[in-house]
């Protein structure tokens, strides 16, 4: 049969950007996160739905650390760029805040409303509106850290890659580190996968997008993780962007998680001992 991608075929490759080829469950996983974020947010202090865009998606959740001065943290999350919602993700929010840390969880819209390149533009809005707001919350717009987690750790890598300066006249090293799990960072695959029928891909956007391409000379620390249990294309996705980062000569902290799968992941930024949230933290100087 005809190779589309690498050594795939087409079904082959579009099984490789199919979560639930692997975990038929995940939307348990949603549901009881869901859940877990309203408890959340009902016991922290946190300013909900905050604007920072022109449009009604753009709104994000504030949990302010209890002492002021503190590093800031904006964590996006996953859903193929076509589901999702700040509101599911709260549950993570404890892990930071016990530890001194500003998290930020922002909203988007999402795909097929709009394009991948509308739904970067809002993510880098919403990275310039927390240092431009951190006195409002009590936190250090000098010590600005983001995060991510599937198709949010994409989002990671593109605001990595942003010229800050040039585009926005912030400081070229506004991010002083970064977290990206289980993203997807060269999206030609995924433009010649299923995916492509809601995101509406051609070449050039597809580069345009792809993080792995535009690296800059910005020294920035990274931290990449997966599980062990994930898709093959997501771990490849990852050690090749590790290895561009690396190569770059930014500092690099792989980690891979022996028994978990994609949604598993995720979930290691809710608890202050799992090796992602170790390497964030010791990354931050908040350990």
């Amino acid at each position: 049969m005809m190779k589309v991608y690498g050594d795939y075929t087409q079904e082959e490759l579009n099984r490789q950007y199919n979560q639930l080829t692997l975990v038929p469950n995940q939307a348990e996983y949603v549901k009881q996160n869901r859940i877990k974020s309203a408890e959340v947010r009902k016991k922290l202090n946190c300013v909900l739905d905050v604007s920072y865009g022109p449009t009604l998606d753009e709104v994000l959740d504030i949990f302010p650390a209890e002492k002021p001065g503190g590093p800031i943290q904006v964590y996006r999350h996953g859903g193929a760029w076509t589901v999702g919602h700040k509101d599911n993700h709260s549950y993570i929010a404890e892990s930071f805040v016990d530890k001194g840390v500003n998290l930020i969880i922002p909203n988007f819209s999402l795909a097929p409303k709009v394009t991948l390149d509308e739904i970067v533009r809002q993510n880098r809005a919403a990275v310039a509106w927390a240092y431009h707001n951190a006195h409002g919350f009590g936190g250090n717009r000098d010590r600005l850290y983001i995060s991510g987690h599937s198709s949010g750790g994409h989002l990671t890598g593109m605001m990595l890659v942003t010229d800050w300066e040039k585009e926005y006249g912030l400081p070229k090293d506004l991010i002083k580190a970064a977290t990206s799990c289980s993203g997807m960072y060269d999206l030609e695959p995924v433009r010649l996968s299923h995916r492509n029928e809601y995101l509406f891909l051609d070449e050039r956007s597809a580069r345009r997008n792809s993080p792995v391409h535009h690296i800059p000379d910005v020294l920035i620390p990274l931290v990449v993780g997966y599980g062990d249990g994930e898709l093959d294309e997501f771990k490849r996705q990852s050690d090749e962007f590790a290895a561009a980062w690396e190569a770059a000569g930014n500092p690099v902290t792989k980690i891979i998680l022996a028994g978990q799968n994609h949604f598993d992941v995720d979930r290691g930024y809710a608890r202050v001992d799992s090796p992602i949230m170790r390497a964030t933290l010791t990354y931050m100087g908040q350990e």
